[in-house]
C-alpha cells in the first residue's frame, strides 16, 4: 500500500473515533434549536445510521473488502444528505419524508397483498392521507444531491454503479488482455491510473460523517459541536473539504 494512503487511513481512523466520542459524550445533553423538534429527532436517526455505516466501512476495509463498502458509502451519502435537508428545510423536510413514507407504505401493502403475506392491518390502516409539501421534490435523491452540490450527485451516481448489479460492477471482475482473451478475476480490478474508491473508503467515510455531524450541529441549540468539528477537520487534513461543505448551508 502506498505510504500516503497508509497515512490517510490512520488519519481517517482517528478522525472517525474522535467524531464517535463527540456523539457518545454529548448525546444525553443535546437540545433541539427549534420549537418543532421533529427535524431534530429524524436527523438524529439519520446521523446514527451514518456512524454505524462508517464503522462497517472501516471494519470491511481493514479486512481487505474496501470494494465491498460501496453500498455502505452510498448509504452514508444518502443519510448525510437527508440530515442536510432537515437542517435546511426543517418541518417541510419532515412533512415531505412522511408523504414519501405514506406512498411507500401503500406500495408495500399492495406487494404483500399480491404475495399473500399477512401483516398487522391495524398499522397499515392507521395511515392518513397527507397533503403534498413544497419540498416534495427532494425526496428524489438525485434532486436533493444536485441542490447540495453537483459533485455529490456525481459521486452518488458512481457509487450506485458499484453498489448495484450493473455492467460496471461486473467488469471489475474480468479483464480483457486482447480481443480473444479475457481473464476472470476473484478480486476487483480498476482501470490503470484510475482512482479506486475502495482504497480511500475510510477517508470517504470520515468526510461523510463529518459532513452529517456538521449539518446536525445546525439543529442543536447553540451549535455546541462547532469547535470540536473544526479541530477534527484540521487534525485530519480535511479542512478544505470541510470549508466547502459548510458553504452548502
Amino acid at each position: 500500500m502506498p505510504e500516503d494512503l497508509t497515512v490517510e487511513h490512520e488519519r481517517a481512523y482517528k478522525g472517525l473515533e474522535a467524531l464517535a466520542r463527540l456523539v457518545e459524550d454529548s448525546s444525553g445533553a443535546l437540545q433541539p434549536a427549534g420549537e418543532d423538534v421533529r427535524p431534530f429527532f429524524v436527523a438524529w436517526g439519520m446521523l446514527a445510521n451514518v456512524h454505524r455505516q462508517a464503522a462497517a466501512v472501516v471494519l470491511l476495509h481493514r479486512q481487505g473488502f474496501g470494494h465491498e463498502t460501496a453500498p455502505n458509502r452510498r448509504s452514508m451519502l444518502e443519510h448525510a444528505a437527508q440530515v442536510w435537508w432537515l437542517a435546511e428545510d426543517g418541518p417541510d423536510a419532515v412533512d415531505s419524508m412522511n408523504h414519501a413514507l405514506q406512498y411507500k407504505q401503500r406500495k408495500l401493502r399492495e406487494a404483500t397483498d399480491s404475495a399473500g403475506i399477512t401483516y398487522d392491518t391495524t398499522i397499515a390502516d392507521a395511515a392518513v392521507v397527507l397533503p403534498r409539501s413544497r419540498a416534495q421534490t427532494y425526496n428524489n435523491m438525485g434532486h436533493l444531491l444536485q441542490r447540495i452540490g453537483a459533485p455529490l450527485h456525481a459521486i452518488y451516481a458512481g457509487e450506485s454503479l458499484l453498489s448495484h448489479a450493473t455492467l460496471t460492477s461486473a467488469e471489475r471482475f474480468y479483464a480483457g488482455v486482447d480481443a480473444e482473451t479475457v481473464h476472470l478475476l476473484s478480486e476487483p480490478q480498476y482501470p490503470q491510473h484510475a482512482p479506486s474508491p475502495d482504497g480511500r473508503a475510510p477517508y470517504i467515510a470520515l468526510v461523510l460523517t463529518w459532513f452529517a455531524m456538521s449539518c446536525f450541529n445546525q439543529l442543536l441549540a447553540g451549535q455546541p459541536w462547532s469547535a470540536e468539528l473544526q479541530l477534527v477537520a484540521r487534525e485530519t487534513g480535511i479542512e478544505d473539504i470541510a470549508a466547502h461543505t459548510n458553504g452548502a448551508h
